[in-house]
């Protein structure tokens, strides 16, 4: 059937070619629709669900109110147009332009780095780059000025032997109801007494 183009296309009568009209249920008329081969009566059905698909004019109007106000986004009354947004661009020029300069001498960020109220300025770059290296050997030289011997009762060190000896005479606190008989020279005692 497939192969079938006319079923009843026309007929010659008295040397005369007469169109015939064939009347059939749709059941026996096999047709090719969306590249499937089915029944006349199967692809009207399917023709009828996307003709019935296809949005009425309100549905149309209910999309396209709802397009504009995704693309409007809330904006005031006042800018909710295209047209007074290029008024209000044109009537504040000055404005754009003091903005586009803002924006062309701005500061880009760079990764790690963050700007802060004080200016780093290229004299004090300049004056940090200037300063000596200090190496290892200049460590070792600093450390060799200073005296690091121990300090005793007799000779001062790391503290005067003054200082050494006042720490040495410090023994420590001692508490408890009468003073131990071990105290020791340099020893405080605190005599705790309960109340009742």
């Amino acid at each position: 059937m497939a192969n079938v183009k006319h079923i009843l296309d026309t007929i010659k009568v008295d040397n005369e070619f007469k169109a015939l009209i064939a009347k059939s249920d749709g059941e026996n008329v096999a047709v090719t629709y969306k590249g499937a081969e089915m029944t006349l009566s199967a692809a009207l059905a399917q023709i009828a669900t996307s003709v019935s698909d296809i949005p009425t004019g309100e549905n149309v109007d209910a999309k396209i109110s709802a397009a504009i106000d995704e693309l409007i986004g809330g904006a005031p009354e006042t800018y909710d147009t295209l047209k007074e947004i290029a008024e209000y661009i044109l009537n504040n020029q000055d404005v754009m332009s003091t903005l586009n300069n803002a924006i062309g001498s701005k500061v880009d960020k760079e990764e790690g780095k963050g700007l802060s109220a004080e200016d780093f300025t290229a004299a004090l770059k300049a004056k940090l780059e200037a300063l000596p290296e200090i190496t290892s050997a200049d460590v070792e030289n600093w450390n060799n000025k200073a005296d690091k011997s121990t300090a005793t009762a007799t000779s001062a060190g790391l503290m005067s032997a003054e200082d050494k000896t006042r720490l040495d005479g410090l023994r420590g606190v001692r508490y408890g109801t009468e003073p131990p008989a071990d105290m020791q020279n340099g020893e405080l005692f605190v005599r705790v007494v309960s109340e009742t």
